[in-house]
């Protein structure tokens, strides 16, 4: 009898489980979606013309997005912040210059596509759900251009010696390509990604370009 009620205790939460597991959030038209509420510690490398300046950043994001399970799409929001490290220049007999860290709050609206969505997570493979996706995005920056340009790095007047910090700060606009993978659970997923990011120059503000890698954790609510 001791046996018959356990058994029957386990029944019951695995019915149960599999009940709440299909209590899913629905559109009005009965499509059923996920909310993921992810965080991202990130890092990332500069190119082009912004190495003139930077060299490396990290930060960290926060980001909502809802998931559509049937057209597996994704669409949400995110908000980071982060710090570029300066570059250094040397003139012979001259100290060493430094370029201040450059501080940024990039804010992203995405869309993600998800090639394997299965909602049953009997195996390790089902658990896989790689993406791709883009951003449109805007960042908020304040940055040290005093090595922009030749003329600032010169060892007349004009030039090095006058040019110790020329701060700016400014908006800029972009686009930001994505791709990676998460290993979902039923309420918990763990992953990477990595992205391109190109922001457009702007007024004295110059075009940033950089490639970015993450860790994501993401709280999933069905």
């Amino acid at each position: 009898m001791k046996r018959v009620g356990i058994l029957f205790l386990l029944v019951s939460l695995l019915g149960f489980n599999n009940a709440s597991s299909q209590d899913y959030h629905r559109l009005s038209n009965g499509e059923p979606y996920d909310i993921f509420y992810s965080v991202k510690p990130l890092a990332f490398k500069t190119f082009g013309d912004f190495t003139k300046n930077y060299i490396w950043g990290a930060g960290f994001s926060a980001s909502i997005e809802y998931q559509f399970q049937e057209v597996k799409i994704g669409v949400g929001a995110e908000l980071g912040f982060s710090y570029v490290k300066g570059t250094s220049y040397k003139i012979e007999f001259l100290p060493r210059k430094f370029v201040k860290d450059a501080q940024q709050v990039p804010f992203t609206l995405y869309a993600n596509y998800y090639f394997h969505n299965e909602e049953s997570y009997y195996s390790f493979w089902d658990r896989l759900k790689p993406y791709a996706g883009i951003g449109f995005g805007a960042i908020w920056g304040l940055y040290d251009y005093s090595l922009s340009n030749d003329a600032n790095k010169s060892d007349d007047s004009f030039g090095y010696y006058l040019r110790d910090y020329e701060g700016q700060s400014g908006f800029r606009v972009g686009l930001i390509p994505r791709v990676g993978l998460m290993v979902a659970m039923d309420h918990h997923a763990i992953g990477f990604e990595a992205s391109f990011q190109h922001y457009f120059s702007l007024g004295r503000l110059e075009k940033q370009q950089q490639y970015s890698i993450a860790l994501t954790y993401t709280y999933i609510i069905q």
